[in-house]
């Protein structure tokens, strides 16, 4: 009979006497399966298995993962699967195997899937008589092989019980006792930025490489007690993250998830308000960044710094970029639909951070190196807006920038960048524009031109660059006056 739910359950009243195999090891607390395409189009997310489960909004959870049951100890084997497919109704079965390979037991049910995520969990009960050994749980879904779970029956001696799953005021609460604020000032004192500072040991935190950058001092707050430091213990401005000395923060460090994360998984992220405040939000993993940088996406909007934790408490990756959906330009001017990327935010996973170093660098050497982008000025209060164009007419009184856009193809060969001023002081000053890439290298500028900025004056700065010669990719382009940014504006440039 069709069910509604997402989960239901199907009981086997107990197991006949079966023959008893030597124990083994080497099962998995949790198989996880990279999804492939099936006749059905149905694709395996994870399986896990456990001795009891609960359902938690929309999902059904292990309470106890783990691969190893005991008879003297465990009445029963909860076995889930979850999947992803077309919704509908499904004739799912599950076929018990002994460590023989034999199927002793079936377990028909129809299911019907309201949404193209969905799951069921088997239940087999476990009898002293039954045999020792990897057993294992394959799953049928349409007629067609659907995933397989294996689990290990063995002696008193040899079961062993995982984290226990926790509620979610018990990770909010964890969450939060490693959660500190940093803030960002620049050389005047003034505040460049602030966001969350995580605890990663007894003496450090990290915290998002953009919060940080272009700063002069560095102030953690961890519980009250600001620290000031002008140096950073590691750090990777591609990946976005930053490690902070605190000595001795009394903030309470999470423990590393050893469980590696892949698209699909589902945690909990606290996010840190304006005000401070925190709340907790699920978090699942709906994408990996291209270019090799190991960052995934998330589902959810959180501020850079924030905490990713799995349902035990463990520290599964950190937030480092806030990133809604892919954007260009100064004003966050969205692509066009057809090349947006998904919304959502970029987390580093703990397990590709290294530990934070014992030497330091300080802030005046990132900015030498170039490792910092320099901010855009006050001089910006000049410039009302600024895009890009395929071209730049200038027939009329007015130029005018025509085929306005922000992606452009090798094939067309050059860009036009176009800028409208107003100014608000009396100034005289050089200005030129410079395009650099994704790692600050500049790749060419403009020809200078000096400039008579004068109050209720409004003109136009442009420049015609070659793109063809330009690899794909994303470019910065500022409009320099008298060496600081005065606009800033970014362009991606396709094959």
């Amino acid at each position: 009979m069709a069910r509604r739910d997402l989960i239901r359950v199907v009981t086997l009243a107990a197991l006949p006497p079966l023959a008893t195999v030597a124990a083994r090891s080497g099962a998995a607390p949790a198989q996880e399966r990279s999804p492939s395409p099936s006749a059905t189009a149905i694709h395996l997310v994870r399986s896990t298995s456990g001795t009891h489960g609960m359902q938690r909004g929309s999902r059904y959870v292990i309470e106890d993962p783990r691969s190893v049951f005991s008879p003297e100890q465990d009445r029963q084997v909860v076995v889930y699967f979850e999947w992803e497919g077309r919704p509908g109704t499904h004739h799912c079965e599950a076929r018990w195997k002994d460590p023989t390979g034999k199927v002793v037991l079936t377990s028909p049910i129809d299911y019907e899937a309201a949404s193209s995520r969905f799951g069921i969990y088997w239940t087999i009960a476990l009898p002293e008589t039954a045999a020792r050994g990897l057993w294992a749980l394959e799953a049928i879904v349409d007629g067609q092989p659907a995933g397989s779970h294996v689990f290990e029956i063995g002696t008193g001696a040899g079961a062993t019980t995982s984290q226990p799953i926790l509620p979610s005021a018990e990770l909010y609460k964890r969450a939060v006792a490693a959660l500190g604020g940093v803030e960002a000032s620049g050389a005047s004192g003034e505040i460049l930025a602030q966001g969350p500072a995580l605890a990663v040991d007894a003496d450090h935190v990290i915290v998002s490489f953009a919060t940080i950058e272009g700063a002069s001092r560095i102030r953690v707050r961890p519980t009250g007690r600001a620290q000031e430091t002008d140096q950073v213990a590691g750090f990777d401005r591609r990946q976005g993250w930053a490690f902070v000395p605190a000595p001795a923060h009394g903030l309470v460090p999470l423990p590393r998830s050893a469980t590696p994360m892949a698209i699909g998984d589902r945690y909990q992220a606290v996010n840190t308000g304006e005000d401070g405040g925190h709340v907790i939000g699920e978090a699942a993993v709906v994408g990996q960044e291209q270019g090799g940088s190991g960052r995934f996406r998330v589902n959810g909007h959180f501020a850079a710094g924030s905490p990713i934790v799995n349902d035990r408490g463990d520290l599964a990756g950190v937030v480092v970029a806030e990133s809604t959906s892919e954007s260009l330009g100064p004003a966050m001017m969205v692509l066009s639909v057809s090349t947006r990327i998904p919304a959502g935010s970029l987390v580093m996973p703990v397990a590709r951070l290294a530990a934070p170093s014992p030497s330091t660098t300080s802030l005046a050497e990132l900015a030498r190196r170039g490792e910092f982008l320099p901010p855009v000025s006050v001089a910006s209060r000049n410039i009302i807006s600024g895009v890009f164009a395929g071209r730049v007419e200038r027939g009329g009184a007015v130029p005018m920038p025509l085929d306005q856009k922000f992606v452009f193809s090798r094939r067309e060969g050059h860009a036009s960048v176009f800028v409208q001023w107003d100014p608000k002081e009396k100034k005289d000053a050089l200005v030129w524009f410079e395009i650099a890439d994704a790692d600050y290298r500049k790749l060419g500028r403009g020809e200078a031109t000096k400039m008579k900025l004068r109050p209720g004056q409004l003109f136009f700065s442009t420049w015609t660059f070659d793109i063809a010669r330009l690899p794909p990719g994303t470019y910065r382009v500022d409009l320099m006056l008298d060496d600081a940014p005065a606009w800033r504006g970014y362009v991606r440039i396709v094959e």
